[in-house]
């Protein structure tokens, strides 16, 4: 069967198939699942976010093992860096919770509806679950103190990347931080229209702020208190100098740049009325020289 303009029902669903989610509808998805995320129950945050803070050391490990096994040559960063996907996959596709993610999902629904309940939600989520992502990552930092006996050269190479992580200043660590919060609030706004990619596109924006050496709050506390325990940093340089900052620019670059930028776009398109579509019109534009 064919509609009035000659396109079957089968060429229909192909077309639909084959179109991308609208950035309204993206956001309405969004939006939705920060509903859910708001009106989870305290305990389940937690626990979800403990497991998402140990989960993302992995990045911190596989990093290493990569750095410990590649030669010494100038593609190495290329290659080593990807081991940082490899918490992130964990996260993401696991449905862990994860303070960065909700810098756009857990904020779009105050954004359609500011009222001080909704905000009190948003506050008490973000507080839960970033206190047990810090906490499950600070775990795992604590627990690669075991390589030092174990493998000490991989050891080594934990030191070496921890320490890069930890070398810029308080500010720049900030504006590092803008980058990680922004790539991260992209990666949940693309993740709608991946489709099948979702885990290569997990694996390149992820691999892209590692190699950037942007400042992510959750991975770099692990490294931190590597750091701290090791005898390296100081526990004010590591709250101070990285986990603030870092926090911070997460903060400022998935909330108050993309997130903010993201729903300027949704209002204007809503605000416009769609004009009414004609495949007449369409085919005969088509048929212009």
């Amino acid at each position: 069967m064919s509609g009035s303009d000659g396109i079957s029902e089968q060429d229909l669903a192909a077309i639909e198939e084959a179109t991308p989610i609208s950035a309204p509808v993206v956001f309405e998805l969004i939006r939705r699942e920060g509903v859910e995320e708001l009106q989870r129950p305290a305990s389940a945050l937690m626990m979800s976010a403990l497991i998402a803070g140990l989960a993302l050391g992995f990045s911190v490990l596989g990093k290493a093992l990569l750095h410990a096994h590649l030669p010494e040559a100038p593609w190495r960063p290329l290659v080593e860096n990807l081991g940082y996907s490899i918490g992130f996959l964990l996260v993401i596709l696991g449905q862990m919770q994860l303070f960065t993610e909700n810098t756009i999902t857990a904020v779009s629904p105050c954004l359609v509806d500011p009222r001080r309940a909704v905000l009190l939600r948003l506050a008490r989520l973000w507080g839960l679950v970033l206190v047990f992502n810090l906490i499950g990552a600070a775990a795992f930092g604590a627990a690669l103190l075991g390589f030092e006996a174990l493998n000490p050269p991989l050891f080594a190479a934990l030191l070496e990347i921890s320490r890069h992580a930890l070398a810029p200043g308080p500010l720049e660590t900030l504006l590092l931080g803008v980058g990680a919060g922004w790539l991260i609030a992209a990666l949940v706004w693309m993740l709608p229209n991946a489709g099948g990619t979702g885990a290569f596109l997990i694996v390149l924006v992820t691999w892209l702020i590692s190699l950037a050496g942007f400042s992510h709050v959750i991975a770099g506390t692990c490294e931190a208190v590597l750091l701290l325990l090791a005898g390296e940093v100081s526990l004010a340089r590591a709250l101070f100098g990285f986990t603030l900052p870092a926090l911070a620019g997460n903060i400022l670059g998935g909330t108050v740049i993309f997130t903010s930028l993201i729903w300027a776009q949704i209002r204007i398109e809503h605000a416009r009325p769609e004009p009414e579509f004609s495949y007449e019109r369409f085919w005969h534009r088509r048929d212009r020289p």
